[in-house]
């Protein structure tokens, strides 16, 4: 520590490179900071619990255009067979799909006064088998009766049902008292709560009520209809495929296409996600390796602009250790300096994110976290002519100056 003291008198007489250098520092750890910051959330956001067997379910899309047909039958029949398919654990028709960004959501209500709170949810339409081909625990009530499993015109739409709901959507409308047996409005639509399950995401993954979900054993007799099935992780492409066939092959006027595994649904629903992360990962990666050069190249210039000074210390009696210690000192005292001043940065980008974007402001922790990892790459770089400068002989140092 007692090299401290010339140490900053040395930096403050030949400012300018050390204070680039800082400068740079600063940006660099207020950018990865702000960067790694940005890229745990959305790792976070993606590996959120979805409550469903993501690796065990591939869905398709069936659309059927003859007319006169009933679809009901024709999904009944569908179904017969997907279920007694080798290898299928459950199948059921679904209105839409998790994650796909594509569905209906509904406006539920604890009374029909015209004020009161609605809590937007999404909206499922499944038959009985729906919670165990999606893999839901059910963790309070019970699951739908054949009775209850309704298939209907759109202009002939059932005038009460019982519904099932996701765990965040009933602590949020019934937080000090269970759900189970009390009644929803979805619209007029009277819906009597008969089960809730533990965990159930919406088709939008970036809805602030992503956690929010409704199931109604209540199927429209339109033209098309999605089939989810769930096999074991092993056979699926295998029994995706041959079902694929077999369907097509009961009739060939209609579309049995879009098989899709959950994980690739899942993966498009991320996508932007992703490619934010790769992009961040880059950025930071091409900010350590120009800090990186840039420290080494620096360090080098100092070096070699100091070999007199370095053979009179080395004449004076200090040893190579000594020479090294120096030099490393000299940097660990830029990216000290560069921490504070890219603290005061972080903060000031992270204030304006929240005020204009209502960002979440940055966790402290990520700065010394970052300011560690910048200083081991900084000496790192610096390790190499420093060693170099403290190989220099006295005499070879006096000698070429």
């Amino acid at each position: 520590m007692l090299e401290l003291s010339p140490i900053i008198k040395s930096l403050w007489r030949n400012k300018t490179g050390p204070l680039l250098i800082i400068i740079q520092l600063a940006l660099t750890i207020a950018a990865i900071s702000n960067a790694m910051f940005v890229v745990s959330e959305r790792m976070a956001k993606i590996d959120r619990p979805s409550g469903i067997a993501e690796q065990e379910i591939f869905t398709l899309w069936m659309r059927q255009s003859s007319p006169g047909i009933d679809l009901q039958a024709v999904i009944e029949r569908d179904m017969t067979i997907i279920r007694s398919t080798p290898g299928v654990i459950d199948a059921t028709p679904i209105s839409s799909l998790p994650f796909s960004g594509s569905g209906s959501s509904a406006g539920m209500r604890k009374e029909l006064a015209e004020r009161a709170i609605i809590y937007q949810a999404a909206n499922y339409e499944i038959s009985k088998h729906g919670l165990n081909s999606l893999g839901l625990n059910l963790i309070e009530g019970r699951n739908f009766y054949d009775d209850e499993v309704i298939f209907f015109e759109r202009d002939n739409a059932p005038q009460n049902s019982v519904v099932i709901i996701s765990q965040h959507l009933a602590q949020e409308i019934f937080p000090d008292e269970s759900a189970v047996g009390k009644t929803l409005y979805k619209g007029a639509m009277p819906l009597t709560v008969v089960g809730i399950v533990e965990q159930m995401v919406s088709p939008w993954s970036d809805s602030d009520r992503f956690n929010h979900a409704i199931f109604v054993p209540t199927i429209v007799k339109e033209g098309s209809i999605n089939y989810l099935v769930r096999t074991g992780k092993d056979d699926r492409y295998f029994i995706m495929n041959s079902l694929i066939e077999k369907l097509r092959a009961l009739d060939n006027t209609r579309l049995v296409v879009d098989e899709n595994t959950m994980e690739k649904i899942k993966g498009k629903s991320y996508a932007d996600d992703y490619a934010m992360i790769k992009i961040l990962m880059v950025v930071i990666a091409m900010l350590i390796l120009v800090n990186a050069l840039g420290i080494f190249g620096l360090t080098t210039f100092w070096v070699n602009q100091r070999r007199k000074q370095i053979g009179i210390r080395r004449a004076l009696g200090s040893t190579k250790a000594g020479i090294m210690r120096y030099f490393m000192l000299e940097n660990l005292v830029l990216v000290i300096v560069a921490a504070l001043l890219g603290t005061v940065l972080v903060y000031l980008n992270s204030s304006y994110m929240v005020r204009t974007y209502g960002a979440s402001l940055l966790p402290w922790y990520y700065i010394p976290v970052t300011t560690l990892f910048i200083l081991i790459v900084t000496l790192a770089a610096a390790f190499s002519p420093v060693r170099r400068a403290s190989l220099i002989s006295p005499v070879e140092a006096v000698a070429n100056v």
